[in-house]
């Protein structure tokens, strides 16, 4: 591992992610026949070797945190991390699962007692998320990939079609739809009380009014548009051609940055921009800025490995994972690699951190729940299908879509000394 702040550099890749990603994905679910399971088996330690640099002081962390009254962008902050204490371990009872037939990659949104979940079967449903009670559906003309977003009324959601879609949270009624020319494969997000972000396959970055869903002001970037985070200032973008950019609520760009190797979608924490590159490297950028404040590469990369959106918890730790089969940790004002746990297989969706456990997804039909200390595991749960939407944890339950279209409410197990460090509570005795 290394660790720099000069600029990140890599061969160039030109490829279509997000396409490639959606192919793949419903190819290799259309081979897979295993059900979802609640039950889950405890990870051997010798089948996940672990590289543990230095152990986090977890008892540093918040021992609970409050999920956002509204769901204001994907995985519900800029941080890009879907999870709030306390952490829940096996065993797992399956409270619900519904059933769509089509891959589900679209984050969804939770507000109150509600879930709304997008899939390429071409809808957005509103559910009862402690039942899984659909309480009412919206189908479209294409597949939806994108996060939703929701406010107390409204919940927004971007279609392939090229449509940002906003509709009555209760009654799923549409309030508006505006166009954006091509193809939306960013997530929906609110910036600035008044604005609904998106971008399209093409490189424009439009700002609609919240209300009524008209063109507030636009901008171009190069390549197809991912992202973004939003922070009460500043909006990141980023493209798979390479692109960085950020935006005042105003629509001016505030700075720009050209890498040559694919980012991943950013995340925002204490003044910094978090982005994964598909050259293996992870990299912190000014939020004010842009300049380069750290810059970690992460050994033994072979061609090309992309590193998903990092989940930040806390201000304090970076954990993404990567398609080369890890999951890494990092101290988030340095960069300093804390621990990385190799995987059986790819690790494309963002992993969820809780105070004390990491939610990995990974593409061996599994969710891995690690150690937020060590990166040592502590339980499996099968799911019988390639990753599909990053893990969300809160109030006690998982909910996780999976590319054979299956959306899943796991109720979890919180440990009785729920005290104790992740160390003294999931280490195997030996």
């Amino acid at each position: 591992m290394t660790n720099t702040t000069s600029a990140e550099t890599s061969r160039p890749f030109n490829g279509r992610t997000a396409a490639v990603i959606l192919t793949v994905a419903a190819v290799l679910a259309a081979i897979l026949f295993i059900e979802w399971g609640g039950s889950s088996e405890t990870a051997a330690l010798t089948e996940t070797p672990v590289s543990p640099v230095n152990q986090v002081a977890v008892h540093s962390l918040p021992d609970s945190q409050s999920p956002p009254s509204e769901w204001l962008q994907a995985s519900g902050s800029s941080t890009g991390n879907p999870a709030w204490a306390p952490a829940v371990r096996a065993p797992f009872d399956t409270l619900w699962v519904l059933h769509t037939g089509v891959e589900i990659f679209s984050p969804p949104a939770i507000v109150d007692d509600f879930i709304y979940m997008a899939g390429n079967d071409k809808s957005l449903r509103g559910l009862n998320r402690i039942t899984g009670e659909q309480l009412w559906q919206r189908t479209v003309t294409c597949g939806l990939s994108g996060g939703v977003a929701a406010d107390s009324s409204m919940v927004y959601f971007p279609g392939q079609d090229g449509y940002m879609y906003a509709l009555n949270r209760t009654s799923g009624s549409e309030e508006w739809r505006a166009g954006l020319g091509y193809h939306i494969f960013t997530d929906a997000a609110l910036f600035a009380d008044t604005l609904i972000l998106a971008g399209n396959s093409m490189g424009s970055v439009a700002a609609l009014n919240r209300e009524t869903g008209a063109l507030v002001w636009s901008d171009s970037m190069e390549g197809l548009v991912i992202g973004p985070a939003v922070s009460d200032s500043t909006a990141v973008f980023s493209t798979e051609s390479g692109k960085v950019a950020a935006w005042n609520p105003g629509g001016t760009l505030l700075w720009t940055r050209s890498f040559t190797s694919q980012p991943s979608a950013p995340s925002i924490s204490n003044g910094h921009v978090y982005i994964g590159f598909s050259s293996g490297k992870i990299l912190a950028l000014s939020l004010r800025t842009g300049e380069t404040l750290w810059e970690t590469a992460l050994e033994g990369v072979r061609g090309r490995t992309s590193v998903t959106r990092p989940a930040v918890v806390s201000d304090s730790l970076v954990v993404c994972g990567t398609c080369n089969s890890r999951v890494v940790c990092l101290e988030a004002s340095s960069g300093e690699l804390l621990w990385e746990t190799e995987m059986e297989n790819w690790v494309a969706v963002t992993p969820a951190v809780c105070d004390t456990i990491v939610y990995a997804s990974c593409d061996d039909n599994r969710i891995h729940l690690l150690s937020l200390n060590t990166g040592l595991p502590v339980d499996t749960v099968e799911t019988g299908s390639y990753s599909g939407t990053p893990p969300i944890v809160l109030d006690g339950v998982m909910y996780a879509g999976n590319s054979r279209g299956d959306l899943v409410a796991l109720s979890g197990t919180i440990p009785v000394n729920s005290s104790a460090t992740v160390s003294e509570i999931n280490c195997p005795v030996e």
